[in-house]
């Protein structure tokens, strides 16, 4: 939207008004879009709109254009653009795309009247100091009334794709997380042997291992081992309850009813629900793959990375922007990320949580950026958020042709894969040491899934327990250590 388009826009609106006497349906004048009616005139229906528009119709005005259609009454739709000249009719709309310069000639067919317009908004610094406050006027009301709707909006839950956000990425995530704290989904049960060939098992405790379990992502299993399905199934994944129950609880609900919260600001600021999907789905994916493949040792799933996404979409479509609204969720923005903060400062891993959080950010705002505008109007500025994006995917793939040492032991991992392969959730025991052997550990789990450090070493000499025998000692035998 240019500054031309934009007085264009006002002008003919205050032109309609005055001449034509047209009342505009909805009392609350949008920003770029309005329905005028009257049915006196020889188009009771005129919609006029600055191109490129992303402010959708509230319900009175949806009504009132049903209603019309039904009547079969043609509409006059006027449509400011910066560059196209068009006119299309048909049996409902008479569909006129004007610029600025081309106004008058284009509408005097229609509406004969337009010869009285000043054409003020083409010599936009000669405007005299009357018409400005006027317009001025005219804008801040527009402003005022577009933030009370969007307003309402948060207030009534308006919404449709944070319903999305909350199921996926708040509800799936808190339940798992549930689960795997109270059915002791974090413990590995392993078995060693001692120098006289005795087996002895023992148990560990893996914080993270939920995290794996319900679809995290991490370079190992991901990259290595294959699972590529974990880059579409982090964000759905259990969240890091490493922190104890307690303040992880607290963590967790902090940290999701923000996500509801700056999810609801950002589709209600958007304004145009397929922008904010498609840049929230590319940056998901992209996020996923990136961190799986630059990340060897840390687990990424849950909730922070989504409000990490959130909060760069929220960011790019605020920046350089004035209005009432803007200026509203900029500093709503302030809370999430202060909670962003004390996650990463209560995680395990500080380092991992503030690359994957940045990433989030960093992802979000470039395909926010990218979106905003068609590739027809694309500048210098989006030239460079393509550049970036180009760089991080480079950098992902270049990690993935070069990966070649296989990492240390993530008994997370492990705790994982034994869940798996016990419960035969997508094939076996002997199903999941392939996997280990794909990641390059030269470990392995028995055939009762208990998982071994040096199988390879062992297995040729050492005299295992019988199975019997084991299973009766297992619980008061053990050695209890905390693996990472």
């Amino acid at each position: 939207m240019t500054e031309k388009q934009f007085k264009t826009y006002q002008e003919l609106v205050k032109f309609l008004k005055k001449i034509y006497k047209y009342k505009n349906v909805d009392k609350k004048i949008k920003e770029s879009k309005v329905l005028f009616i009257n049915n006196l005139n020889e188009y009771s229906l005129v919609e006029l709109q600055i191109d490129g528009s992303t402010e959708i119709w509230s319900d009175i005005e949806v009504t009132v254009q049903k209603n019309f259609m039904n009547d079969k009454v043609k509409k006059l739709k006027i449509v400011i653009s910066e560059y196209k000249n068009e006119l299309t009719e048909d049996d409902q709309e008479i569909l006129i795309i004007t610029t600025p310069e081309e106004l008058k000639n284009n509408l005097v067919k229609f509406l004969p009247s337009i010869t009285q317009l000043k054409e003020t908004y083409l010599t936009i610094a000669e405007v005299n100091k009357t018409e400005k406050i006027q317009d001025e006027d005219l804008n801040d009301e527009i402003k005022l009334n577009n933030f009370k709707i969007a307003l309402n909006k948060i207030k009534n839950n308006n919404i449709s794709f944070t319903w999305v956000i909350l199921f996926f990425f708040i509800i799936m995530p808190v339940s798992f997380t549930i689960i795997g704290l109270f059915m002791n989904l974090n413990i590995i049960q392993g078995i060693a042997i001692d120098e006289a060939g005795v087996a002895k098992p023992w148990l560990a405790r893996a914080w993270q291992a939920p995290m794996i379990i319900f679809g995290g992502t991490n370079q190992s299993l991901t990259i290595a081992g294959g699972q590529w399905w974990r880059i579409f199934t982090y964000g759905f994944s259990a969240m890091d309850s490493g922190s104890g129950i307690v303040f992880s609880a607290l963590m967790i609900f902090l940290l999701t009813t923000s996500l509801f919260s700056i999810s609801k600001l950002t589709e209600i600021i958007i304004g145009n629900i397929w922008k904010l999907a498609i840049s929230f789905v590319l940056a998901y994916i992209t996020l996923g793959f990136v961190v799986s493949a630059t990340l060897p040792y840390t687990i990424t799933s849950g909730s922070l990375p989504i409000i990490g996404i959130m909060v760069g979409i929220l960011a790019m479509n605020v920046s350089g922007q004035t209005s009432p609204i803007a200026q509203f969720g900029k500093v709503k923005v302030i809370w999430p990320i202060v909670l962003i903060v004390l996650a990463i400062l209560s995680s395990e891993d500080q380092l991992s949580s503030f690359s994957v959080l940045m990433s989030g950010i960093i992802f979000g705002s470039i395909f926010a950026g990218l979106v905003k505008k068609p590739v027809k109007e694309w500048t210098w500025r989006e030239n460079i958020l393509i550049l970036f994006l180009v760089a991080f995917i480079v950098t992902g793939i270049v990690f993935i042709v070069t990966l070649k040492k296989a990492p240390a032991y993530n008994y997370n991992i492990i705790a994982a894969l034994q869940f798996y392969g016990r419960n035969k959730i997508g094939g076996d025991i002997d199903h999941y040491n392939k996997i280990v052997a794909k990641i390059g550990w030269v470990g392995r789990f028995n055939e009762k899934g208990l998982w071994n450090d040096k199988w390879i070493v062992y297995s040729l000499n050492a005299s295992i327990l019988e199975t019997t025998s084991f299973s009766q000692n297992l619980a008061s035998n053990f050695r209890l250590e905390l693996k990472y």
